[in-house]
């Protein structure tokens, strides 16, 4: 049984390595070697700081992450919050789709369509069949096997391990590096992760719930940290086709398909989690029934919204523009409310967080806030059609912004635990 609660966790390891994860860990690799491994570790253990928190609010409190914020925001705000996940899942979910048929392609050479069509209906007979105990245990183990895959591949490439545990243990931005790890970090923290993570913790126990996370998300950490030993085997321009081709060269054409199995492997994930972290997500925030149409609706909404733009080709950008904003103002208010709660000693009695989670939290909090601040900047920047990256400038604003939201946050914390305590 223990087994079994702690295999539902690689979920939240499926949902988080999707092809953005993939894109995003290679392309940090070909660019800046073993630089931004140690991102990686950050990333980790935000997104452990998070996931426990929504999780132990509904082992110890009973409430799922939708009706804390019913219970804790009330007004518009639980619609709002519900409406931006669902949004964020279907600009996404091309992107997910697409991913898995680009692994497909690199092995068989499919057309896309077709490629598109199969695994598009895969993923609706899955969540069709309403057998999510049975699905949580295929997750993880494509999960697994991907994992292994690319350890295999990572050692017979040999990285250089001195540089490699520089790497992880050295925090070091490379110059024009800021992006990517940003980047990194924001495709491991997810905001609609927390809302499947707080649905996955219905029934575990404490301790088991924490061991069963930290195992999961860390085989994920590890996962993206291969693919940043991958990404410095390529030459020339970045794409999945070149990461391929040099892979091929190195292990005599094994390297370049375990790699798009991998490809292959984080797009199906994605494609299948995205729609059913949306669907939790609505269900538990407004209050819907999570067995009745809506739950259906929505995730059927959302794959059908990935099915349209993959097989079109037509980019969704004004979607995404929206996205994107949205989620940066969601990822961050999550975080805050998750602070809010877990010092909340009529709610969490015995369970409240000691002051080192309460630092930990709080260096989260600035993390996702900056990570917010620059999706809604670059949101911006697409909307007026600008060309332009954000300027260190900008990025050092948004990083100081975030620093005061964070500081603020704790000094209303700080007051408020003075007023309530006992004179």
């Amino acid at each position: 049984m223990k087994v079994r609660n702690s295999l539902v966790w690689f979920v939240i390891t499926a949902a988080f390595i999707g092809p953005g994860t993939v894109t995003t860990a290679t392309a940090a690799g070909a660019a800046f070697g073993y630089s931004l491994l140690w991102t990686l570790v950050s990333a980790v253990v935000a997104c452990i700081v998070l996931q426990e928190g929504v999780a132990r609010i509904h082992i110890v409190a009973g409430l799922t992450l939708g009706q804390a914020v019913r219970h804790t925001l009330g007004g518009r705000w639980p619609l709002v919050i519900a409406a931006a996940i669902v949004l964020g899942c279907a600009a996404y979910e091309a992107g997910n789709i697409l991913g898995a048929v680009s692994g497909v392609q690199l092995i068989t050479g499919s057309h896309p369509a077709l490629s598109t069509l199969i695994i598009v209906a895969l993923a609706a007979l899955l969540l069709a069949s309403g057998r999510f105990k049975l699905l949580t245990h295929l997750l993880a183990f494509i999960i697994g096997l991907m994992g292994l895959g690319l350890l295999v591949l990572v050692v017979s490439l040999h990285p250089d391990v001195p540089q490699l545990a520089r790497g992880l243990l050295v925090p070091k931005i490379p110059a024009g590096g800021e992006l990517l790890t940003l980047g990194l970090i924001g495709t491991t923290v997810v905001p609609y992760n927390l809302f499947l993570g707080s649905q996955l913790a219905a029934g575990q126990q404490l301790r088991t719930m924490r061991a069963g996370l930290a195992l999961a998300t860390t085989v994920g950490g590890l996962i993206s940290m291969a693919l940043i030993v991958i990404g410095t085997q390529v030459q020339g321009k970045f794409n999945f086709t070149n990461v391929a081709t040099a892979l091929n060269r190195l292990t005599d054409s094994w390297g370049g398909w375990l790699f798009a199995f991998g490809l292959f492997a984080a797009g199906l994930t994605s494609a299948i989690t995205a729609p059913w972290a949306a669907a939790i997500s609505y269900t538990s925030t407004l209050k819907a029934d999570k067995k009745g149409k809506s739950f259906v609706y929505v995730w059927a909404g959302v794959l059908a919204t990935g099915l349209v733009f993959g097989v079109s080709g037509i980019k969704p950008v004004p979607v995404i523009i929206l996205a994107q904003a949205a989620n940066g103002i969601v990822l961050p208010l999550l975080a805050t409310l998750l602070f809010i709660i877990l010092n909340n000693r009529q709610l969490l009695p015995e369970h409240t967080n000691s002051r080192p989670a309460n630092l930990l939290l709080l260096l989260v909090i600035w993390i996702t806030t900056m990570l917010g601040l620059l999706n809604v900047y670059k949101a911006c920047l697409t909307a007026i059609g600008s060309s332009l990256s954000p300027t260190a400038g900008s990025l050092m604003t948004i990083g100081a912004l975030s620093l005061l939201y964070t500081i603020v946050m704790a000094i209303k914390q700080a007051a408020k635990k003075q007023r309530s305590a006992p004179h």
